[in-house]
């Protein structure tokens, strides 16, 4: 009996993606976001799980499976296949490296899953200086001193009441649920 190399094809357009896409036929993590130099930023790993595939009517009986895998950006991958006599119970996968066959009965269906490990590179991210006058409207925030936080310190704008001899009498209303958050007043001059 001769064995003979049989070439099969997958369509990785279908299947479940779990933090990948198939672009340009080519099975990629897919992209979170870019860092503060342009570069892209991705999941540390993914996988994508073939649907089921009827090999009975291509192929009689193998020895074993290979696989041959172009990689492109420095990532790391893992090819796993399993099979099925009925399509709906899988054995559990088996690891395919490039250099050796892996061997299992003949079945009817079988399943491919490749992961996916991104190379792990240092990214440079960028924060606000905070010192951009204005730049939050939010009335509860500062940030003009170069850090932001919450403002403790408000200002208001008292209403005058009337004059004294001595000075002047100035009024400012504070409403019963907001008297909790005050922990002091202090008036100053001018």
């Amino acid at each position: 009996m001769a064995i003979q190399e049989i070439l099969l094809d997958i369509d990785m357009s279908v299947g479940v993606f779990q933090d990948t896409i198939v672009e340009d036929q080519k099975l990629k993590l897919r992209e979170l976001g870019h860092d503060a130099d342009g570069n892209s930023i991705y999941p540390a790993t993914g996988s994508w799980e073939s649907i089921a595939i009827r090999i009975q009517d291509k192929i009689a009986s193998f020895k074993g499976v290979a696989a041959q895998v172009d990689v492109t950006e420095g990532a790391a991958y893992k090819i796993y296949w399993s099979t099925s006599e009925d399509g709906f119970e899988w054995l559990e996968y088996e690891e395919v490296s490039s250099n050796s066959a892996v061997s299992k009965s003949p079945a009817k269906y079988a399943k491919v899953k490749i992961e996916i490990f991104a190379e792990k590179k240092y990214s440079n991210f960028y924060i606000d200086d905070f010192n951009q006058k204005d730049k939050y409207s939010n009335p509860f925030i500062e940030s003009e001193n170069g850090s932001l936080g919450l403002k403790k310190i408000y200002q208001l704008n008292m209403e005058r009441v009337s004059d004294t001899p001595t000075g002047m009498v100035l009024r400012q209303k504070v409403e019963n649920t907001k008297f909790k958050k005050v922990d002091r007043i202090r008036v100053s001059k001018g």
